[in-house]
């Protein structure tokens, strides 16, 4: 069979053979593409790892570089002709000025938010310029341009923002910057404003909440509903008064901070009455006493308990339990006061401690209208159509007339006196009367000089004899023209009230006995 088939087995082994040949050649051509294909791969790779560290050589800054504060911006090709742009250059040598608009007041007070600015260069830095721009860091953008050097400009300024100055240095392609930024932080406004005046006074109080950041506040007054440019007042606190001679008024309060030269917006108070009369009761005198050396403190006016000690130089106020006045010899022995601040109080020598009384003077007096609304206010009656008003606060005597019992009183002479002292002070009360009338009186003093005063008003309690106390000319030495007791305006006498000799002798002809005198 296989000699049969001998030819065709042959041909077939040939065919496989050629096959294998075939294959072996396709393998070759395969394992040669692949080799190819990686180094392609392994080339690309590498040109891609130079182009990157290219890259980031750079991007990364020199040691120099780093050491730098200016800032450069990117250059254009020479070729296409461009300028090149100026470094920006922070330093401390040029230095941003802020200051108040005003001398006298602080930011807003126009109500505008505004300070003035100028540029110094410290001479050291080795730069010039001629011009500065205000720049506002925080919007990006300039607000005031080419103001000259010796120079300061106005910007409106926010709150929160930042401020510095530029400049261009002479000679040289670099900007001059300020490196300390100027913010300015606004206090928030006044809340809680209010307003307010008793209707028995003229005090009007004007009170608010306290502003966190604020130091100062400014307080407006003003009789129409519009803000006066200044302001009348300057508090640290959070509350303001002041008496008025009646009418209706305004408040306007402004929040400021004098650190930063800031202040808020203005707040208005709703409007406020004040009364045309003086608050009840009205003001009277007192003593104070200064020890003139370290005293000691009694129990009481006659006890010889010591129970501390009043320091050298301590001044106190006598209470109105004072004077203790021995009766045989009219000299006061010891006087009493009551300190809360030593949180002591009781009886001291009257020979030990220097008294000083306090009046408002001459220089201080109520007006016509508000002496006249007291009176009115009080009702006082009288038995004849005069009322006589002498008060120890003041040291005057006010004369008030009226035309009939019906009427109102109306203030008719105010004239100067001297009333009586501490160890002999003039007696307080409502309801004295002129009881007698003396022409001339003569008295001897201690030293044995003698000496005389006239038209003598003598005042008391009704029915009275009327030798205590009196309204009478100054003191006249016998014999002479020579006056002895001046008027002082001030306490100065034994308890009489002494006048000038025509003021006094007015009193004498024209108000008539029985007439209601008001000491106070």
């Amino acid at each position: 069979m296989f000699k049969k088939n001998g030819k065709k087995a042959v041909a077939y082994v040939a065919l496989l053979l050629t096959l294998i040949m075939c294959l072996g050649t396709l393998l070759e051509g395969a394992i040669a593409f692949a080799d190819v294909d990686t180094q392609v791969a392994n080339n690309t790779s590498e040109a891609s790892e130079t182009i990157k560290d290219d890259t980031t050589n750079a991007d990364v800054p020199s040691a120099d570089d780093s050491k730098n504060t200016a800032s450069e911006p990117s250059k254009e090709d020479e070729s296409t002709g461009a300028v090149e742009a100026a470094k920006v250059i922070q330093t401390e040598d040029f230095d941003m000025k802020v200051s108040a608009v005003s001398k006298s007041f602080y930011l807003n007070i126009s109500g505008e938010k505004q300070v003035l600015v100028s540029a110094v260069l410290d001479a050291k830095a080795g730069y010039t310029f001629s011009a500065f721009d205000v720049y506002d860091k925080t919007a990006n953008k300039v607000i005031a341009k080419n103001v000259a050097k010796d120079k300061s400009t106005t910007i409106t300024v926010e709150d929160e923002h930042q401020y510095c100055v530029q400049a261009e240095a002479e000679g040289k392609e670099v900007i001059l910057e300020s490196k300390e930024m100027y913010t300015v932080n606004f206090p928030e406004k006044v809340t809680d404003l209010k307003a307010t005046c008793a209707k028995k006074d003229n005090l009007i109080k004007v009170t608010w909440d306290k502003v966190d950041g604020a130091n100062r506040y400014y307080v407006y007054r003003n009789t129409k509903a519009t803000r006066p440019s200044k302001p009348i007042k300057t508090v640290t606190g959070n509350s303001f008064s002041e008496r008025r001679k009646g009418g209706s008024y305004y408040y306007w309060v402004q929040a400021a901070n004098t650190t930063d030269a800031a202040a808020s917006d203005f707040v208005k108070s709703g409007k406020v009455t004040a009364g045309n009369y003086l608050a009840i009761p009205v003001r009277n005198y007192w003593f104070t006493a200064t020890a003139k050396k370290r005293i000691p403190i009694y129990k009481s006016a006659k006890s010889k308990k010591v129970i501390g000690y009043l320091p050298k130089g301590k001044t106190v106020v006598i209470k109105k339990k004072s004077p203790k006045v021995v009766p045989q010899y009219g000299v006061v022995k010891r006087v009493y006061f009551d300190d809360k601040n030593l949180k002591k109080k009781g009886w001291v020598s009257f020979r030990s401690v220097k008294l000083k009384n306090h009046v408002a003077g001459k220089s201080n007096d109520w007006s016509r209208s508000v002496k006249e609304n007291y009176v009115n206010k009080k009702k006082f009656k009288s038995s004849t159509n005069y009322l006589i008003w002498l008060s120890k606060y003041t040291q005057k005597v006010y004369v008030f007339k009226r035309a009939n019992k019906h009427s109102k009183w109306v203030l008719k002479k105010t004239y100067r006196c001297s009333s009586g002292t501490f160890a002999h002070p003039t007696p307080t009360n409502m309801n004295y009367i002129l009881v007698r009338k003396q022409y001339d009186r003569h008295r001897v003093t201690n030293k044995g000089l003698r000496y005389y005063y006239k038209y003598l008003s003598a005042f008391g309690k009704k029915g009275s004899s009327g030798r205590g106390n009196a309204f009478h000319t100054v003191c006249w030495r016998e014999g002479t023209h020579k006056m002895l007791k001046p008027v002082k305006d001030k306490p100065n006498t034994k308890g009489c009230a002494r006048m000038f000799t025509g003021e006094a002798k007015w009193i004498y002809k024209h108000v008539p006995t029985k007439t209601r005198v008001v000491s106070y």
